[in-house]
C-alpha cells in the first residue's frame, strides 16, 4: 500500500525555485565575506595599532632586546589568533537555504511564509500529494520568484560592523602613515628596532656607554659614568632603586675635558641598587651594582723554621711577634671570612711577592711560605680576592724584625796588661772566652810581628765544634814563630772568632801587645812587678789598721749613756 501510494505521488518538475535558490546562495555568500572582511580588518587594525604603540614605548623606554622579543612575539600571537579567527568563519559562517530564507522573510514580511515553503519544495523536503496540490506549489513557487525578483535579498545582511571595522582600519592606517611620514628616518628606524635590529633607539642625544654591572664592597663608594652622542645637555640624572624598593635620583655632572662624558659618585652603599642613566631624552639600559661583603683575615698564624746550623725547633708566631731570624722560613696560614679565589702576599723591602696556594678542602683558607733573605724586610701584606672577584681592601701591614746573627763575642783574660814584655823563647799562656747565640764554628790566634807583614794564624782548641760557650787557654810557643823573633820587636795578636753561619762577621777580640826583650829586662820587670805588688800589700795593711780604729770608736760612741754599771761590793749587801 506504502509502496503504491508513492509511486502515485506526482514528482516536482526540476529547476522550480532555482532563481530564488540563486538569490539565496548569494545572500549565503556574503554573509560570508562581510564576516571574513570584518575580521580580517580587525585583525589589520591591531597588529597596526600594537606595532605603534609597541614602537612608542620603544621610543620612550628604550626596550632592551629580550623585552622588544617578547612584545613582538605576543603581538604576533594575537595578530596570528585574529587571522585565524577569520579563516575559521568561512566555515562557521556558512549558513543553509532554509536559515537565511528565515532571515530573509524576518527582512521582508511579504513573503509571508512563502519563501521558506518554496525553498522546502525547491529542496524536495516538502511532499506533494496529489497533482492538483503539485500546480498549487508551482503556482506559488512562481508567485514567490515573481516578488522576489525585483528586491535585493543581500541587501538583509547587516554591513555596519564591517564598515565600523573598515573605517577603523582606515583611520589607524592613516594615523599610521601620516606618524611615518612625519617620523621620517627615526619612525624606520623604531619599526626596524620593533623586529629586532641592534640599531639605538633614535633621540637627539644618545647614551652609547655607561659603567654597565658593577660589584662593590658594602660601605663603598661608586662612581657611576656615560658616554653621549648627539645634543649635549649641561647635566643628567642617574635614577636609582634600591633592592628594598626604595628609589632616589642623583645628579649627573659633565666631566671637565671629555666631551659627552658624565659621571655621579654615591658614597658608602649599603645595598644593591639599579640604576638608569637618563640625559636630556636619552635612556641608558637598566643596569645593576651590587655589593658584597670584602674578603678579610679572620686569623694569620706563622711558623719560622730556623738555619739548620741554629739547631733550634720551629717556633710558631701571631701578627705583631714576627721576630724572624736571616735565611730561616716563614710558612703563614691566613684563614679569611670567605672562599678564596686568590690572594697575594707582598713583602715591604725588597723581596717582592710571595706565591700563594688555597687549600683545596677549605677554600677560604690561604697558605705561603717565604725564606728570609733580605735584610732590609720591614713587613708584609696580604691582598685577597674571593669567589665574587671582591678584593680585600685597606690591607694591614704586618711588621717584620729580622733578628740578625750578631758576630760572636770573644776577649782576651791572659794576659791581662794591655802591654806584656816577652823573651824570644818565651812560652805566653793565652787564656781567652768566647760565646755565640748559636754556636762557634772556629777560634784562631791571629797576631802580625811587623805592621807592614800580613798576619798570620794559628787555630787554638775548644771543647767541641759548635759551642755557644768557649773559655780555654793556649800556650803559645814564641820560639816557633818564623821568622824568629828578635829582640826589639813588638808582637801584636788578638783572637778571632768564626759563626757558624758564613755569612756572619767574624768577632775579633781586643788587641795585646808583646814586647820581645832580653832576659835580664825582664827579670828587671818581674821585680819591679814585685816591688809594686809589696807596696800595695804594705798600703792594704796600713788602710786595714785605719779602718779598725774608727770602727771602734764608733762603736764606742754608740754605747748607751744610762747604762748601770755594775757594782761587785752590792753582791754582799755590804758597803
Amino acid at each position: 500500500m506504502r509502496e503504491s501510494a508513492t509511486e502515485a505521488r506526482p514528482p516536482l518538475p526540476e529547476g522550480l525555485g532555482s532563481s530564488l535558490r540563486s538569490k539565496l546562495g548569494a545572500v549565503r555568500r556574503k554573509l560570508v565575506r562581510v564576516e571574513v572582511t570584518r575580521r580580517l580588518a580587525v585583525a589589520l587594525s591591531v597588529a597596526v595599532v600594537g606595532l605603534a604603540l609597541f614602537v612608542s614605548i620603544d621610543w620612550l623606554a628604550d626596550l632592551p632586546m629580550r623585552a622588544r622579543i617578547g612584545v613582538l612575539a605576543g603581538l604576533g600571537s594575537l595578530v596570528a589568533i585574529l587571522l585565524l579567527r577569520a579563516a575559521i568563519a568561512l566555515i562557521t559562517q556558512r549558513r543553509d537555504e532554509e536559515s537565511v530564507a528565515l532571515m530573509v522573510e524576518h527582512r521582508e514580511p511579504g513573503f509571508r511564509s512563502r519563501l521558506i515553503a518554496s525553498v522546502q519544495f525547491a529542496r524536495g523536503k516538502a511532499t506533494v500529494p496529489d497533482r492538483g496540490a503539485q500546480a498549487m506549489v508551482e503556482r506559488m513557487v512562481g508567485d514567490t520568484e515573481i516578488f522576489a525578483k525585483p528586491l535585493a535579498l543581500t541587501e538583509v545582511v547587516n554591513t555596519r560592523p564591517l564598515k565600523k571595522a573598515l573605517w577603523l582600519l582606515l583611520l589607524v592606517a592613516g594615523l599610521a602613515g601620516a606618524g611615518y611620514y612625519a617620523g621620517g628616518a627615526i619612525t624606520q628606524d623604531l619599526l626596524k628596532r620593533a623586529f629586532l635590529s641592534d640599531l639605538p633607539v633614535p633621540r637627539a642625544t644618545r647614551v652609547v656607554w655607561t659603567s654597565g654591572d658593577l660589584k662593590i664592597g658594602i660601605g663603598d663608594s661608586v662612581t657611576v659614568e656615560a658616554q653621549t652622542e648627539g645634543h649635549e645637555p649641561g647635566h643628567g640624572t642617574l635614577r636609582l632603586r634600591s633592592a628594598s624598593g626604595g628609589k632616589r635620583s642623583v645628579r649627573m655632572e659633565r666631566r671637565d675635558g671629555k666631551e659627552g662624558h658624565f659621571a655621579a659618585t654615591i658614597e658608602n652603599v649599603q645595598e644593591s641598587f639599579t640604576y638608569v642613566a637618563a640625559l636630556n631624552d636619552g635612556r641608558s639600559e637598566r643596569r645593576k651594582v651590587r655589593t658584597l661583603p670584602r674578603p678579610t683575615i679572620m686569623e694569620l698564624i706563622g711558623q719560622q723554621a730556623y738555619p739548620s746550623y741554629t739547631n733550634l725547633p720551629p717556633s710558631m708566631h701571631n701578627p705583631g711577634e714576627f721576630l724572624l731570624f736571616p735565611e730561616s722560613t716563614l710558612s703563614l696560614t691566613i684563614t679569611a671570612s670567605q672562599p678564596l679565589r686568590s690572594g697575594a702576599l707582598r713583602l715591604l723591602g725588597g723581596q717582592g711577592q710571595v706565591v700563594t696556594s688555597i687549600d683545596p678542602e677549605t677554600p677560604n683558607t690561604l697558605h705561603a711560605e717565604f725564606m728570609v733573605t733580605d735584610l732590609n724586610l720591614t713587613g708584609f701584606t696580604v691582598e685577597l680576592t674571593d669567589t665574587e672577584e671582591m678584593v680585600s681592601q685597606d690591607a694591614t701591614v704586618y711588621r717584620v724584625d729580622i733578628l740578625r746573627d750578631e758576630p760572636p763575642k770573644v776577649r782576651i783574660v791572659k794576659p791581662s796588661r794591655q802591654r806584656e814584655l816577652v823573651t824570644a823563647e818565651a812560652r805566653v799562656l793565652v787564656g781567652y772566652q768566647a760565646e755565640d747565640r748559636f754556636g762557634i764554628e772556629k777560634l784562631v790566634l791571629a797576631y802580625r810581628v811587623d805592621e807592614d807583614e800580613s798576619a798570620q794564624y794559628l787555630d787554638l782548641p775548644m771543647s767541641a765544634e759548635g759551642a755557644k760557650k768557649v773559655s780555654e787557654g793556649y800556650d803559645w810557643h814564641l820560639e816557633e814563630i818564623a821568622p824568629a823573633v828578635m829582640v826589639g820587636d813588638e808582637i801584636v795578636f788578638w783572637i778571632e772568632a768564626y759563626d757558624q753561619n758564613a755569612d756572619t762577621a767574624v768577632g775579633k777580640s781586643s788587641r795585646r801587645i808583646l814586647k820581645v826583650v832580653t832576659p835580664r829586662e825582664k827579670r828587671d820587670d818581674l821585680l819591679g812587678r814585685v816591688g809594686d805588688s809589696l807596696g800595695l800589700i804594705d798600703q792594704a795593711t796600713d788602710d786595714q789598721e785605719r779602718l779598725n780604729s774608727v770602727l771602734a770608736n764608733w762603736i764606742r760612741d754608740q754605747a748607751p749613756l744610762s747604762a748601770p754599771v755594775p757594782n761587785p761590793t752590792n753582791n754582799n749587801g755590804n758597803e
